[in-house]
């Protein structure tokens, strides 16, 4: 109980820092400030693990026909990508974002491209006005304004998080800040 309350206090005190200092990143308004530094928490939480599987590991999937680790993590940084489009970025050159699952092979490509993509996403999120984030755009064929699409970011993180938390249980993996 002890270790708990000493991790939720340190959680608290990142976050009263992270949101004071989202000002001095440009970040204009405290939702968006708070909003990616949940972000930056999963992001950080989902590289952890990412690291924590072997490389032989990455190619373990639960069963036939679902994805593999390294898959999962390639679908997550496809998603950065594709949702910074969606907040109005244009992609970097080369980038491909619904190839990477056929194009990357190794753990360390895997988790560098995943990096890669969370730096893309997240300037992108930082470089938006509280005006801008009120704009449409369309998201599956929805009109959906780009706070939307930024919350939808956060969603997609925390549910392959959570994939990758039962992948790495399911295979004998300890999640680091688990041990």
């Amino acid at each position: 109980m002890k270790k708990l309350s000493l991790l939720l206090l340190a959680f608290v005190a990142l976050s009263v820092q992270g949101v004071s200092a989202a000002h001095h990143e440009g970040e204009d308004y405290l939702l968006k400030s708070v909003l990616l530094q949940k972000q930056d928490f999963s992001t950080g939480r989902l590289i952890e693990l990412a690291n924590a599987f072997s490389e032989e590991g990455y190619d373990w999937q639960p069963a036939e026909g679902i994805r593999s680790v390294k898959d999962a993590v390639l679908h997550v940084a496809a998603g950065n990508y594709f949702l910074a489009t969606k907040l109005g970025a244009t992609l970097p050159e080369g980038i491909e974002p619904f190839s990477l699952e056929k194009t990357i092979e190794t753990k360390a490509e895997a988790i560098a491209t995943l990096e890669a993509s969370v730096e893309f996403a997240r300037k992108t999120v930082v470089g938006l006005s509280e005006s801008e984030l009120e704009e449409k755009s369309d998201f599956f064929g929805n009109e959906v304004n780009k706070l939307f699409i930024l919350l939808q970011w956060s969603d997609h993180t925390n549910e392959h998080l959570g994939q990758l938390i039962a992948y790495a249980r399911s295979s004998g993996v300890v999640p680091p800040w688990s041990q």
